[in-house]
């Protein structure tokens, strides 16, 4: 049954290709600006890393000056407020895609033809919005607990490095209970788009966890094999070639970042209306 998902889900993203390309612009954009940012702020902090390779006492000092300039540098302040606006612009941008993507794929099950990607972010944005703050903050509920630990444990691994294997856990953990809380908002959003019951949207979740469970791990396998496959080649072909195989390589993530969705649905659909 997983293979028949994703082969319908494969169908649905050849016929909203143009949503792949919308996604592929957001992100370039988004990773551009990040970017120059980082290579404006964390490059010359790193530029005082001590040179030639430091004690561990001249490391510890590093730490300590990095840290002092986390609380008292106007600069890293400036900086800090720049990426939380980028980070608020993003959770503004972010749920509009989404409420157009999921309208286009409902219309595209009622056999409609045409382009409903603005038309949905038109008529859905306000719900898809509440959904992907609330997801965000269930998904971040946890880092009141988890940021102090793994912060006690960064900070005694620059004097014990094998200590970072202590952080093992508590990620798997958060990243688990991340892939849930992501599942069960996105099943609900596909029953609100379609003007359906949500809980019953939410409890196919649970009731085919196997399947759900398999497109992702298929997909993400497909996703990683191709990873590897550019960067591979790239390694091997040095060269304009390469550069030009790493550009279009984020071209191919927003593909399979759609398909997940797709597939998705298209297991969403069937149940639902077989019920």
């Amino acid at each position: 049954m997983v293979k028949s998902y994703i082969s319908n889900g494969w169908n649905s993203l050849k016929n909203q290709f143009y949503v792949v390309i919308i996604l592929f612009l957001y992100h370039l954009l988004f990773s551009y600006f990040l970017y120059r940012l980082v290579n404006s702020a964390v490059v010359p902090i790193l530029q005082r890393y001590p040179d030639p390779p430091p004690t561990e006492l001249s490391q510890i000092l590093f730490y300590v000056e990095g840290q002092l300039s986390l609380m008292h540098s106007q600069t890293v302040h400036n900086y800090l407020w720049i990426l939380l606006g980028m980070l608020l612009f993003r959770m503004i941008l972010t749920p509009l895609i989404h409420s157009g993507i999921f309208y286009e794929l409902h219309q595209e099950r009622k056999g409609e033809k045409g382009v409903f990607f603005f038309k949905g972010i038109l008529l859905h944005w306000k719900p898809i919005t509440l959904f992907y703050w609330c997801e965000s903050l269930l998904v971040l509920l946890p880092a009141y607990w988890l940021i102090p630990k793994l912060y006690s444990i960064a900070i005694n691994s620059f004097i014990t490095p094998s200590i970072l294997v202590q952080a093992i856990p508590f990620l798997l953990g958060w990243g688990i209970y991340r892939y849930v809380i992501h599942q069960i908002i996105l099943y609900m959003q596909f029953g609100k788009i379609a003007n359906t019951d949500m809980i019953p949207s939410a409890l196919i979740l649970f009731r085919h966890a196997l399947s759900v469970i398999g497109i992702t791990l298929t997909l993400a396998f497909f996703s990683l094999l191709s990873f590897s496959l550019f960067t591979g080649i790239s390694l091997v072909w040095s060269g304009i070639f390469a550069l030009i195989l790493q550009q279009s390589y984020p071209l191919i993530s927003c593909s399979f970042k759609m398909w997940r969705i797709t597939s998705q649905y298209d297991l969403w659909f069937t149940k639902i209306y077989k019920t």
